[in-house]
């Protein structure tokens, strides 16, 4: 007569964290900002709001440490803001407008 046998429990794994391919973006606040790293230059472009920028990084660098230099670079205004075509207008073309209009 046997008694009943004790059932192992199974140890689950937990998986690795990936490296994320989107980032929150400064300026906007939203989760559209995507890193490319081709030939030692990092290019950032934001999806909503069109901010972008490109500098260059070692080639030891990931898309993580590069959005953690950028984010570094862009709180300090070390980093040219290259224009994009949605950028805001400055004062004087919004009131040679608003009088054109009246």
């Amino acid at each position: 007569m046997g008694g009943r046998r004790k059932k192992r429990k199974q140890l689950l794994q937990k998986p690795k964290p990936k490296i994320p391919d989107i980032f929150e973006c400064p300026r906007c606040g939203k989760v559209a900002l995507s890193v490319t790293i081709k030939d030692g230059k990092a290019k950032i472009k934001c999806g909503s709001c069109g901010l972008q920028a490109e500098f260059d990084v070692p080639p030891v660098y990931d898309q993580a440490n590069a959005y953690g230099k950028f984010i570094d670079l862009y709180y300090e205004g070390k980093i040219e803001i290259l224009s994009s075509s949605s950028e805001e207008k400055t004062e004087d073309e919004t009131k040679g407008e608003s009088e054109e209009l009246h």
